[in-house]
């Protein structure tokens, strides 16, 4: 009879142990999920945070394209209007899904003209179109009527949503007619 008495009692002791190892592992477990799942959701906005910065930066992007298509009607004329206020020289748009609504503002916060090389008529070429305008028809000498001109175009792009703000310094190579040569 003490036999059967001693195993109910061993028994039970080796119970309470299982249970505390088994609370012990549960507890390292939770700790491990709340680890990983912290984890994911750092990876998920770091990823989140990359990919405003490159719809931002896009939208600067599509800004010095926008200037560069129409570089006469703004960067000459931003060249003179310089705002004293420190405010934007102009202002672009983007909308990044397509609702309709402006999405990021981008600013172009000031044009500035860095060089200017006169092109020589050695430089030209008869058949592209923009190097027509440059020839001198009647003597092309050692002069034409055009020169190369550098600009430097600072644009800050702000996403209205995320509010990310990105910085964006561009330099913009273009050829121009003497006559409009960085007037300020």
């Amino acid at each position: 009879m003490m036999k059967g008495r001693r195993q109910k009692q061993r028994s039970d002791t080796e119970q309470g142990v299982v249970l505390l190892v088994t609370m012990v592992f549960l507890l390292l477990f939770a700790i491990v999920a709340a680890a990983v799942f912290r984890g994911s959701q750092t990876s998920i906005q770091a990823v989140g945070n990359m990919q405003w910065r490159a719809e931002a930066v896009n939208a600067s992007n599509e800004a010095v394209a926008s200037i560069l298509s129409d570089y006469k009607g703004f960067i000459l004329p931003a060249l003179t209007r310089m705002n004293a206020a420190g405010g934007p020289i102009g202002t672009f748009f983007s909308d990044v899904n397509g609702d309709g609504k402006a999405d990021i503002l981008v600013n172009v916060d000031a044009v500035e003209c860095n060089y200017v090389i006169e092109v020589k008529p050695d430089d030209l070429d008869p058949d592209k179109p923009e190097d027509l305008a440059c020839m001198n028809s009647s003597n092309l000498g050692s002069t034409t009527f055009c020169s190369e001109v550098q600009f430097f175009v600072t644009l800050t792009a702000t996403d209205s949503v995320s509010a990310a703000n990105v910085q964006m310094e561009q330099g913009v190579g273009v050829r121009v007619s003497s006559v409009e040569l960085c007037k300020f």
